[in-house]
């Protein structure tokens, strides 16, 4: 499902919500699609987030299926229960 929004509404926007996802590696039971399902939860013990293993340059990505103007992009951390910081590099392409 991708879902456009008018440029005058003040609504967000998932268009990624449910498309397909992949990402370098999983960890546990934690795939790619608990990135893009909708759920803002941070806890990630209820299955909630996204995990990769331990390595050097994991990447995560989706594919939105059409070409689409792109005005904003939010991540969402998860809540590992300590602080912890994590670098994101955002890339975007039309393959």
């Amino acid at each position: 499902m991708v879902r456009i929004c008018l440029a005058d509404t003040y609504e967000v926007c998932h268009v990624a919500t449910n498309l397909p996802v992949h990402q370098s590696s999983v960890y546990g039971n934690y795939g790619p699609s608990y990135a893009a399902d909708g759920n803002r939860q941070t806890n990630l013990f209820k299955h909630a987030c996204s995990h990769s293993q331990l390595e050097t340059n994991p990447w995560w990505s989706v594919d939105l299926g059409v070409p689409l103007t792109v005005t904003g992009v939010l991540f969402t951390n998860r809540n590992s229960g300590g602080a912890c910081r994590r670098s994101i590099e955002f890339k975007a392409s039309n393959l």
